[in-house]
């Protein structure tokens, strides 16, 4: 992924450079950087408040931080579709766009910063393989697995006959960033 993002500003004029650290442990003198990017991370803070301040210190005066994250719509017919299955499977033992959304981001943000803006980002998904769902279902932070190992390919069938007609299903995503100015 950092490859990636290296590759990527190869391509920027200019000179570019950036650093990969850790948000809660910023170990730079202050108004460092003219930006910094926390991608659907915040949500995993203890310390969410902790981790801004830092974040503000090591801004320059007209410095941005974009961070991105999720909402409560995200992917919700996972959710169901688990349940719907067997009730007693939960995907996470805490729902990350609680600890920091869409729908709240804008008000913990606004407490360091002086502006913050929102944009969505319009997108959905098709799944066309049951397979792929499974795993990434599998994958999920949740006791899924002591409710699903024994019943893998019952599930799976659950999940190609959901896919019926449409041969597909559609899982909404509701995902998006905040800009935010000192």
């Amino acid at each position: 992924m950092v490859r990636d993002a290296q590759e990527n500003l190869k391509q920027v004029k200019g000179q570019i450079t950036f650093e990969v650290m850790d948000c809660r442990q910023i170990k730079k003198p202050k108004e460092s950087f003219d930006a910094v990017s926390a991608n659907h991370v915040l949500f995993y803070l203890t310390n969410l408040d902790s981790a801004l301040t830092q974040v503000t210190s090591v801004l320059k005066k007209d410095g941005t931080f974009y961070c991105s994250t999720y909402g409560r719509e995200h992917m919700k017919e996972i959710r169901q579709l688990v349940m719907e299955f067997d009730s007693r499977i939960a995907l996470s033992e805490v729902n990350l766009y609680d600890v920091f959304g869409l729908e709240n981001g804008e008000e913990i943000l606004g407490k360091h910063f002086k502006s913050v803006r929102k944009e969505i980002y319009d997108d959905h998904l098709e799944v066309t393989d049951a397979g792929a769902l499974m795993e990434y279902i599998l994958s999920c932070h949740g006791n899924q697995q002591e409710f699903l190992s024994d019943r893998y390919e019952e599930f799976r069938d659950y999940l190609e006959k959901k896919m019926g007609k449409k041969g597909y299903i559609p899982i909404t995503k509701q995902a998006g960033v905040f800009i935010c100015r000192k």
